[in-house]
């Protein structure tokens, strides 16, 4: 565990949209307490005594603590310095759609700023601008493209968002328990796609496949749905086939993410976080927090055909699940606790392979795995960001079992065949 940065102010959201570049947000909202209300963009970075969080630029959001974000790379040219992003923020009852451009540039021409965005200050040191006279630093721009009523109505805000991975729909959830799609087009245009009261409390999570084809949402009314994305009927009860298949009713459905498969990028796998309904906080619950991992029966001829069923399900403790993420890759699903540690588990088994308690001193509010790099897989198998309300940032790795110190395991080798010689040789065999 690395502690990657402080801020000064609670942090509710975290999002990566490549190896090492990654937004924040939160804030201390409409009360005037002096605490702000923005979005980070840190660059992770490598350096002696491990990873630190280098921030780049930010985005004042007024009044409105974000709460929930989601963004998807557009374009990201590494030889050029260049990179451009979708970034969608829940602002109270509105969403707003930023475009995010990334561009490396002259340390000299960092100075220039706007009344919205701030960027991180040059050093003043005379002596740093002597040693790194051509240093470049990576600026980003960002420019509203949509501002859209996600939840109109008096009193309402939005629960949840999600952008799909072509750019072209955005999906949000809201207190009031709709589910609202919308088509992205050009010219800072967007059209209704549907508006389903699919809940009957606040929408907790949802996804969007990867094909955009389907929408999946989780809610307090321990209901879970799968959507079809063009027209908003419902395709699929998931609480009623996990209930039956767990013969209880006694958890809700928290989370739900969508993935690949490893070995097959076509298909996609569904992973949906519980919790018990009713949980006594004086003394261990009887029903254990557990995480569910859905696929599609599969025949003997290797189709796979009918509805998504649970295939796995595995207790994660009785503490309560916070947030939950999937690698990008699909190998890896990372887990944030109220009591604020982080777990990263094997999707494939759902076996957990790494869990860190406490490494936040309040609740988890959000998880965000790192993308795969070169640099990245020689440290690690996976790595995992965590943020949380008390302000601080934190990265969790996974080890690889590609580093293992072979040597160890030869010289094991040798003292078991030592110490089975001398064992055969003490009973007369040898």
């Amino acid at each position: 565990m690395a502690a990657l940065c402080k801020v000064s102010f609670p942090m509710y959201c975290c999002e990566f949209v490549d190896d090492k570049t990654f937004f924040v947000g939160g804030g201390g909202g409409a009360a005037k307490t002096g605490v702000r209300n923005c979005v980070q963009v840190f660059e992770l970075e490598k350096q002696r005594k491990g990873f630190h969080a280098q921030p780049i630029d930010q985005l004042e959001t007024d009044k409105h603590a974000i709460m929930h974000m989601s963004a998807k790379t557009v374009t990201n040219d590494t030889s050029k310095g260049q990179s451009k992003c979708m970034l969608a923020l829940s602002m109270g009852s509105q969403c707003n759609v930023y475009t995010v451009s990334g561009s490396q540039k002259p340390a000299a021409e960092t100075d220039k700023s706007d009344s919205t965005v701030k960027r991180r200050k040059k050093s003043d040191s005379k002596s740093k601008k002597e040693k790194e006279p051509s240093q470049a630093v990576t600026h980003y721009s960002f420019n509203l493209e949509h501002e859209i009523d996600s939840v109109p109505g008096k009193g309402g805000f939005q629960t949840s968002v999600q952008i799909s991975n072509s750019g072209s729909l955005i999906v949000a959830g809201g207190s009031d328990g709709h589910l609202r799609a919308w088509k992205l087009t050009g010219n800072k245009v967007h059209e209704k796609v549907f508006n389903v009261h699919g809940h009957k409390d606040d929408v907790t999570d949802l996804d969007i496949s990867l094909d955009d084809k389907q929408i999946v949402s989780a809610s307090r009314d321990a209901k879970a749905y799968l959507w079809d994305s063009s027209n908003g009927h419902k395709l699929l009860d998931l609480s009623s086939i996990w209930n039956m298949q767990m013969v209880t009713r006694a958890y809700r459905f928290r989370n739900c993410k969508f993935a690949i498969v490893p070995e097959d990028s076509s298909r996609f796998m569904l992973f949906t976080s519980h919790a018990p309904i009713k949980q006594d906080v004086t003394k261990k619950s009887s029903h254990a927090c557990c995480l569910t991992k859905w696929a599609k029966r599969k025949t003997k001829e290797g189709l796979f055909v009918g509805d998504l069923k649970p295939a796995i399900m595995q207790h994660t403790g009785s503490e309560a699940i916070s947030s939950m993420a999937v690698s990008k890759n699909g190998v890896f699903v990372g887990v944030g606790f109220m009591d604020g540690s982080v777990a990263i588990y094997i999707a494939f088994s759902l076996q957990c392979a790494k869990r860190v308690k406490n490494i936040h001193s309040i609740f988890v509010t959000s998880v965000s795995f790192v993308h795969d790099s070169p640099q990245m897989e020689k440290e690690c198998d996976a790595a995992l960001v965590s943020v949380s309300a008390d302000c601080t940032c934190k990265l969790t790795k996974l080890d690889s079992r590609a580093l293992f110190p072979y040597w160890v395991v030869i010289v094991l080798c040798f003292v078991a065949i030592a110490c089975s010689a001398l064992y055969l040789h003490s009973v007369g065999v040898i």
